[in-house]
This record gives C-alpha cells, sequence and structure tokens, in this order.
C-alpha cells in the first residue's frame, strides 16, 4: 500500500513540472509502468519527450521530438498499448482534452 501512495505522489510531482504534461499509469500484479508525455516549453506541443520508469528505475526518455507535433503522443500510445498487450492496467491522467500548441497554422 505505501509503495503504491509513493508512485502516485510521484505522478502527481511529475505532472507538476509543466502544465500539460500527462502520464500512462500502468500496473499489474504489483509491477508499475510510467509513460510521461512531457513538453519542455509552456503550451507549445514541441520540443518533447516520452519519459518511461519501471517501478524504481531511472527515468528514460525514449523518444524526443522538437519538430513533429503528434510524435511524442503517438509513440507513447503505442507504448501503453504495447503495455496492455502484456497484461497492464493503464490508466491516462492528467490527458488534456484538445491540442496542446495554442499556435495557429
Amino acid at each position: 500500500m505505501e509503495r503504491h501512495v509513493l508512485w502516485l505522489l510521484l505522478a502527481l510531482a511529475l505532472g507538476a513540472q509543466a502544465e500539460n504534461n500527462y502520464q500512462y499509469v500502468c500496473q499489474l500484479d504489483g509491477e508499475q509502468r510510467l509513460i510521461e508525455v512531457a513538453y519542455l516549453l509552456p503550451d507549445q506541443a514541441v520540443p518533447c519527450e516520452v519519459r518511461y520508469r519501471k517501478n524504481d528505475e531511472e527515468l528514460q526518455v525514449l523518444w524526443r521530438a522538437d519538430n513533429q507535433e503528434g510524435y511524442c503522443e503517438s509513440k507513447a500510445n503505442q507504448l501503453m498499448k504495447e503495455q496492455r498487450e502484456w497484461g497492464f492496467e493503464c490508466a491516462a491522467q492528467n490527458k488534456p482534452a484538445g491540442p496542446v500548441s495554442s499556435t495557429a497554422y
């Protein structure tokens, strides 16, 4: 139970780094995976990173995009789907309802 509370606090802390960041938290038999889409500039979809943490291991940056909007979101979604295929239950936290970028094209 304490471990789950610790993971929840960690997920909330990571989400507090940027307003639009969001995570998928995946769990299976006491194992936990955190997949985060991190936006590096306020109100901009790029640059972005997909960050991944497995249990208590160090946070890793798996993918990064400097120009291609939607890349990080797509990669994070693919990774979350893989986790589900392996039996994990995944839930999105703080996922924005619409586009992150406020730039009009």
